[in-house]
């Protein structure tokens, strides 16, 4: 057996003991593991396995570090559409570039029919954009169902912006889908362990 096959069961053993000069040790024998099989001597210490198990491994950091960085996007996109169409509301001349193109669109010709932009245009467009926060919660359950939907939603917003020629906001549209792929790739990972 190599080190690392030892040390599987070294580190869950009562009788370890750590020699800053060897590494981890026997405490019967003060030497290190040299058994072929099996340690006539090991007593495993629940404690320290149930301690060792509870460590994520790198794959499961990563993958959700994956899928938190996707899901992500979708509050992004929510609030800060949000917010766009609060700073209209209250008269402001600027926008986020992550913001919704489909409320922009749907802002503009409420404006237009109405004349003005008032507290119900404010709640329909909140609505609309609030579809990402309904995404974005079932995102966090691994709900590949709900990265579809918002990848392809916000596909389509990222058309509608490139119709409108907003280059911009579509090259960071197209950007958002990458990362929000990367999160819905990281799924299978994490169903696994």
């Amino acid at each position: 057996m190599t080190r690392d096959e030892h040390l599987k069961y070294c580190k869950i053993c009562l009788n370890r003991e750590l020699d800053l000069k060897k590494g981890l040790v026997c405490n019967l024998t003060n030497e290190i593991a040299d058994f072929k099989e099996t340690c006539v001597n090991f007593k495993e210490d629940p404690v320290k396995k149930m301690e060792l198990e509870s460590i994520p491994s790198i794959q499961e950091v990563d993958s959700n570090e994956k899928l938190n960085n996707g899901s992500q996007w979708f509050l992004w996109i929510f609030g800060l559409s949000a917010i766009n169409t609060l700073i209209l509301y209250f008269g402001g001349q600027v926008s986020f570039i992550f913001g919704l193109g489909v409320t922009q669109l749907f802002e503009g010709i409420y404006i237009s029919m109405l004349g003005g932009f008032n507290l119900l245009g404010v709640i329909i467009s909140i609505l609309i954009s609030g579809v990402f926060a309904v995404i974005w919660h079932f995102s966090k359950k691994l709900s590949k169902t709900a990265f579809v939907i918002g990848m392809v939603l916000y596909g389509i917003d990222a058309l509608i912006l490139l119709i409108f020629q907003d280059w911009l906001s579509f090259g960071v549209h197209l950007y958002a889908l990458f990362m929000i792929f990367k999160g819905f790739q990281s799924i299978d990972e994490l169903k696994k362990e």
